[in-house]
């Protein structure tokens, strides 16, 4: 009867406790793993992702990207070379600027009319100091202004060697030769200081204090808004987006009137008396030549590898910021590593629980249906050889 009592008990704990949790551990670790790859193969694309990133994001700038900080430093000494490119390829639009100037003025009827007045100003003259195109009768050596600040020098100086120099602006005024300095009256009485007055020591004694460099100070001054005329037209803010507005006037002028060449209605303007022979004998192709002209130099400013030159070249902290966000895809790269290798521990730790408990499981079920078996022939012995069979969970196993 005891016999029968264990055995029914183990059959009991097997089925309904240890062979539910062998299985759940066991679908809990294939679960665990399942998704562990799967995450796995998503961080690899974003990396992948991340790092190609990087790479268009590096070319789209112009550098490698190997040592993101130092390039684009390195990147401000390639803008004075862009700028000469750059106004060369403006120098080319000089038939774009008559052939919508001359359009213009025969519209409106106005042959005084100006149109793109700093491009023609940069066609003719080029990349001149900012000055020169504000006010044109400044020469073209003249960048520097004079300061508005005068500056009146000692009457006399000493050299090195303690000789007195006069001011040359300042001439000295001699003294006639009948006049001597022992006849000039300088309205002084002669006091009498008495004989009984204690003036001190004659000699004092100052130790030894450093009175600084002899050296003398210079002192620039600087007219307000000098530098600013002293830059070309490129490089100063204001101007460079007025040569952009005006390169994108030309643009959107030449696009319209090719599209419109392109529907035949040059034809209209033909019968128009008076009507310029430049404008007459137009055709889309020289349109569309012309418009190519403008697109070059007006993409080059506009693009987005000069928009960070610009902005590296005038904003120190910009330097930071853009090497932090550049360097921010790399760092999105070693997170999706680390989250990689995090993944692949739990995929480890999920096979050595499917090593551990899969035999336990197998185990488990092996000795449920032997006790099964044992209890019905048990049971069938009883009942004069009539065959038992035990029904519910343990038949599932």
């Amino acid at each position: 009867k005891q016999w029968y009592q264990r055995r029914v008990g183990n059959i009991t704990q097997n089925v309904k406790y240890d062979v539910p949790l062998y299985k759940k551990q066991i679908a809990r670790a294939t679960q665990v793993k399942q998704d562990s790859l799967k995450k796995q193969a998503d961080c690899s694309n974003n990396i992948a992702k991340y790092e190609q990133k990087y790479r268009e994001r590096c070319a789209e700038i112009g550098i490698v990207g190997d040592h993101v900080k130092a390039e684009l430093a390195g990147l401000v000494l390639d803008i004075p070379d862009m700028m000469v490119e750059i106004s060369r390829d403006i120098g080319r639009i000089q038939p774009a600027i008559s052939y919508y100037q001359s359009f213009v003025r025969f519209l409106l009827a106005n042959p005084e009319l100006e149109v793109c007045p700093l491009l023609t100003h940069f066609v003719k003259y080029g990349n001149t100091p900012v000055s020169q195109w504000e006010n044109p009768t400044t020469p073209m050596e003249s960048s520097d202004s004079e300061s508005s600040v005068e500056v009146i020098d000692p009457i006399e100086t000493q050299d090195k060697n303690g000789h007195v120099e006069t001011d040359p602006e300042v001439p000295s005024q001699p003294l006639p030769p009948e006049t001597k300095s022992s006849d000039i009256d300088f309205g002084i009485d002669t006091i009498d200081f008495g004989t009984d007055i204690d003036f001190g020591e004659e000699t004092a004694d100052f130790g030894d204090i450093d009175f600084g460099d002899e050296t003398e100070l210079q002192i620039d001054l600087l007219e307000a808004g000098e530098e600013k005329k002293n830059e070309s037209l490129l490089d100063h803010t204001a101007t460079r987006n007025q040569i952009v507005d005006e390169l994108y006037e030309l643009a959107a002028f030449l696009s319209a009137r090719s599209e419109e060449m392109g529907r035949n209605t040059e034809s209209i303007l033909s019968e128009i008396p008076d009507c310029p022979p430049e404008i007459q004998t137009a055709q889309v192709e020289g349109i569309t030549k012309m418009l190519a002209l403008v697109d070059g130099p007006l993409n080059r400013l506009t693009c987005d590898r000069m928009r960070h030159l610009l902005l590296l070249k005038n904003s120190e902290k910009y330097l930071d910021r853009l090497s932090d966000n550049l360097q921010g895809q790399l760092r999105l790269s070693d997170k999706m590593q680390d989250t990689i290798s995090e993944l692949k521990d739990r995929v480890a730790e999920a096979e050595r629980t499917y090593e551990e408990v899969e035999p336990k499981l197998r185990r488990a079920v092996a000795v449920t249906k032997e006790l099964k078996g044992c209890v019905e022939q048990h049971l069938s012995t009883r009942y004069k050889g009539r065959p038992v069979r035990i029904m519910g969970d343990i038949n599932t196993l």
